[in-house]
């Protein structure tokens, strides 16, 4: 016993169900196309970069050099150093920045930030042959794992930390800095 639509519903024509279906399938496309894009909003929302502050500052005057060298600062902070190297050229490109009469060139300081790295690696360095020659020294350990975590060596800072804890398990930095390596 086989029902036909057109005998159920003789009014419905078949044009007009199909259009009916083309209509709901342009709006479940634009339908789906608004809610992926309040997805992407609401998620946006949520996962900001640390340095968005000062990302929407340097977008609101972009001419700035303060604004460029703020920005790059956070970036050169959080590891990304080619785009924060990139930042200081352009600043200056625009001038110099004159604060209570002292002029600071962009380039000046992207030198000392770079220099800055040099100087960590010759405390590594220096803190190492401590070590070496006072292997019971827990706060040399300490403190080689703070300069390996400052150089980008996570692992290393962690391996500095292990032996730190070993000879002193109950030392409160050497537990904080733990904790803190444990998140990364």
């Amino acid at each position: 016993m086989t029902f036909k639509l057109s005998k159920l519903f003789p009014h419905f024509h078949r044009v007009i169900s199909s259009r009916i279906f083309s209509s709901l399938e342009i709006v479940l496309l634009w339908g789906s196309l608004a809610a992926f894009i309040t997805i992407n909003v609401m998620t946006l929302q949520k996962t900001r970069p640390a340095y968005w502050n000062e990302l929407m500052k340097f977008f609101s005057s972009p001419f700035s050099v303060s604004r460029h060298i703020d920005l790059a600062s956070i970036l050169w902070q959080q590891g990304k150093k080619p785009e924060a190297r990139a930042l200081m050229i352009s600043a200056a490109k625009g001038n110099t920045v004159n604060v209570l009469g002292s002029t600071t060139s962009p380039l000046v300081t992207l030198t000392q930030w770079e220099h800055e790295i040099d100087r960590l690696r010759g405390r590594y360095a220096f803190w190492q042959t401590v070590v070496a020659t006072k292997p019971d020294y827990r706060d040399a350990y300490i403190t080689l794992a703070t300069l390996a975590y400052q150089l980008d060596s996570l692992q290393e800072a962690k391996n500095w930390l292990t032996k730190a804890l070993a000879l002193d398990p109950n030392n409160q930095p050497s537990q904080q800095l733990s904790v803190f390596l444990q998140g990364k």
